[in-house]
């Protein structure tokens, strides 16, 4: 009995003992989510995330879309990459030619080396009580300017332009036409604005129409304006995707993370609470979730996302694009069709020239 009793005191004692703590760990996020708004909701899932796994804590850092590249490549230079990014998928592919990402398993590499998050789409969006029934037209609004005039472009009449690589292939009699299409038909009841002042003009009835993001869903619902309607048409898809740095000494927790944000769940969360983040990347479930089908806004926004598709991913596209821009802001003033052939052949050679030495 003396020896069953001393071994249940040793049981006891051991049942006492500290016991050792999983290590923890911290996850550096670097992010583009800095509107209020934006930096609550995501603060409010890492804090979820990291109820979930107590040994882990997530390093928040907001970045801005204007110098956000520019901080990127300095952490990556100086060795002092985050172990999480988020990216547009444009960025993406510009950073991936660099080599600075890591590979994620199958289950959330979805382009590659990332991991889509949430997609969005320009969509064409209508104004049905406004006073003036002209398109609206964006210029000198960098990043902008193509996702709001490609799809007009495409509906003119040139279908394939900027959607495969080498880009300048496409600059043919096709975009030429369309251009002068533009110029012609749409240019001269028109509105010119940066891309703010052209949603704001379709609020107050200006123009009848602009390509424009699922922001303008609240921005209604606050003005208590009820007329605008989305005409479903094929736009450029755009995702907001996750990334982990090949330098990253925190692999699985980061992958952890990712697989947490980007689930379903989560994504939704995000996109309930940021109107501008648009919809979960998991499109076929979205289109059978009331809270993106239930608004008739929401569900035009759905349905442009679901017929759209990203642009061509390359190293220089991010180079080429203000290329393209410039372009594009220039043939609204061109005075012949003759001209409009030049402005893409000189705007042809420029990208051939930039595509030769990648």
């Amino acid at each position: 009995m003396r020896h069953l009793g001393a071994l249940c005191l040793l049981l006891c004692l051991a049942a006492c003992a500290p016991q050792d703590k999983p290590a923890h760990t911290t996850i550096r996020f670097w992010h583009f989510w800095s509107e209020p708004a934006q930096r609550s909701t995501l603060e409010a899932q890492i804090a979820a995330f990291e109820k979930l796994h107590p040994e882990i804590d997530v390093e928040l850092t907001e970045l801005q879309w204007g110098d956000g590249k520019a901080k990127l490549m300095a952490a990556w230079n100086a060795g002092m990459a985050p172990d999480v990014v988020h990216l547009g998928l444009d960025w993406f592919a510009d950073f991936d030619a660099s080599s600075v990402f890591a590979d994620l398993p199958d289950s959330l590499a979805s382009d590659g080396r990332a991991c889509r998050w949430l997609v969005n789409a320009r969509a064409l969006v209508v104004n049905t009580a406004a006073h003036a029934q002209g398109m609206g037209l964006c210029a000198t609004d960098a990043h902008n300017v193509v996702k709001r005039m490609l799809p007009l472009i495409w509906q003119h009449g040139a279908p394939t332009f900027l959607t495969s690589l080498p880009v300048s292939a496409g600059m043919d009699s096709a975009l030429v036409n369309a251009l002068w299409s533009i110029r012609e038909r749409v240019v001269p009841t028109g509105i010119i604005d940066r891309s703010r002042q052209l949603d704001e003009r379709l609020l107050r009835g200006d123009i009848g129409a602009v390509f424009s993001g699922a922001w303008l869903v609240d921005m209604a619902k606050a003005r208590g304006i009820g007329t605008l309607r989305v005409t479903p048409t094929r736009s450029i898809l755009n995702a907001d995707v996750l990334v982990i740095s090949r330098n990253a000494k925190v692999h699985a927790q980061a992958c952890a993370l990712i697989d947490f944000l980007r689930s379903y769940d989560q994504a939704r969360a995000f996109c309930a609470t940021v109107s501008d983040a648009g919809m979960p990347a998991d499109l076929d479930r979205a289109s059978k979730d009331t809270l993106f089908t239930s608004d008739p806004l929401k569900a035009g926004f759905l349905a442009t996302a679901m017929q759209s598709q990203p642009l061509p991913a390359g190293p220089v596209m991010l180079r080429l694009e203000p290329i393209i821009e410039d372009m594009i802001v220039r043939s609204y003033d061109v005075p012949t069709r003759t001209d409009m052939a030049q402005l893409v052949e000189q705007t042809r050679a420029r990208l051939q020239e930039i595509e030769a030495r990648r």
